[in-house]
């Protein structure tokens, strides 16, 4: 699929956590899973370059080698909390660098005019940050899976698909909300299904940064 966007980019995530059991086969199972279903979605991202794909492909083919090859079965139950430490530095660290991981995607549906708006970034850093918000809480969930087990350690790992569809929910809505603000303040109403043929090219590149990407 071509342009697979932030949200599919986190597919292998969930693949891995519906596959992956306690034994060493399952658990390469799931991380074999995760990384074909990401190089079925993602593989345009990775040949652009997008950082998050390859930060993907780098937790899931290294925890692979560890596990399937080096039979590192002592990591097994610690994969949640590796996984989303990684993804957690990684968010954090691209706003500290200032170059929030979204902006890569949110510029290709865009028109480079748009690309160095303050509101434009500031809507990325937001964003970027709040995903960084939901790998930290899941990190934290899965800490209380492996520390807790039993019931509270199953409503916690549960807890973060739930968190997950949380922060998927949340990247659909926030763009659509500061459109709106942007139509009030300019004056200016954007055509709701096709919002990047407005007058205001900010304001339909702010719906469009994170909606699902068309096919051509």
């Amino acid at each position: 699929m071509k342009n697979s966007g932030v949200l599919l980019g986190f597919l292998p995530l969930v693949i891995y956590g519906i596959i992956a059991g306690t034994s060493v086969s399952s658990v390469t199972i799931a991380l074999v899973a995760a990384i074909a279903a990401f190089f079925i979605v993602g593989l345009s991202d990775l040949r652009k370059g997008i950082l998050m794909a390859w930060a993907n492909v780098a937790i899931f083919g290294v925890s692979l080698i560890a596990i399937g090859v080096f039979g590192t079965v002592w990591l097994i139950p610690y994969m949640g909390i590796l996984i989303y430490a990684t993804l957690a530095a990684f968010t954090i660290g691209s706003i500290l660098v200032g170059r929030p991981f979204t902006l890569q995607y949110a510029r290709e549906m865009v028109d480079p005019s748009v690309w160095e708006k303050p509101l434009f970034i500031r809507t990325n850093v937001v964003i970027t940050g709040v995903w960084g918000g939901i790998f930290l809480t899941n990190l934290v969930l899965c800490s209380v899976a492996v520390t807790i087990p039993g019931l509270t350690g199953r409503i916690a790992q549960a807890g973060t698909y739930v968190v997950l569809v949380s922060g998927a929910l949340f990247t659909l809505w926030y763009p659509e909300r500061l459109r709106k603000k942007i139509e009030v303040a300019k004056g200016i109403p954007l055509p709701a299904n096709n919002p990047s043929r407005g007058s205001d090219k900010l304001a339909g590149g702010l719906i469009s940064t994170f909606s699902p990407r068309n096919k051509t």
